[in-house]
């Protein structure tokens, strides 16, 4: 299975090829529950970074990820609101936001499959990449606190 299929929609990725490998092999350490962790902490670091706020849908997937990871609901209600917060990227006109919101929606989503952690990193340097275009140290930075934040967890 090709789990790098689904990114076609996003484009050229301005990464740093040898941090995101680092990442890759502690994510693959990772359990299911583990990788869900580091998505919810992740999300409010990209909140804190952006100066953007949850939505209300948003914060509900993020209770919904708790609610899973204490064996008291499916990944439905996480999964379902992933969507939501898809409709609400195309509604967007801010590229920003956009790609804010693209990352949020594959973060809210891993309690549904342990990668979307995977895709919602690389996501997460696309908004880096609109935020800061051609900025390869602010790129490499944000892979570094993706794996301390990983590792964290």
């Amino acid at each position: 299975m090709d789990i790098y299929a689904y990114q076609k929609p996003l484009g050229k990725i301005e990464d740093a090829p040898d941090l995101k490998k680092a990442f890759i092999k502690v994510y693959e350490e990772k359990t299911h529950q583990e990788v869900v962790r580091f998505c919810q902490v992740y999300a409010a670091h990209l909140s804190e970074l952006t100066a953007f706020a949850f939505t209300k849908e948003m914060k509900q997937a993020l209770i919904a990820m708790d609610d899973w990871l204490a064996g008291e609901s499916s990944y439905h209600a996480a999964r379902n609101l992933s969507f939501e917060i898809s409709r609400l990227a195309k509604k967007e006109e801010d590229l920003v936001k956009v790609r804010f919101y693209r990352t949020m929606a594959q973060l809210v989503a891993s309690p549904h499959v342990k990668y979307h952690g995977l895709w919602a990193a690389d996501f997460a340097i696309t908004l880096i990449n609109k935020m800061y275009p051609g900025d390869f140290d602010a790129v490499k930075k944000e892979r570094l606190k993706q794996i301390e934040l990983l590792k964290m967890t």
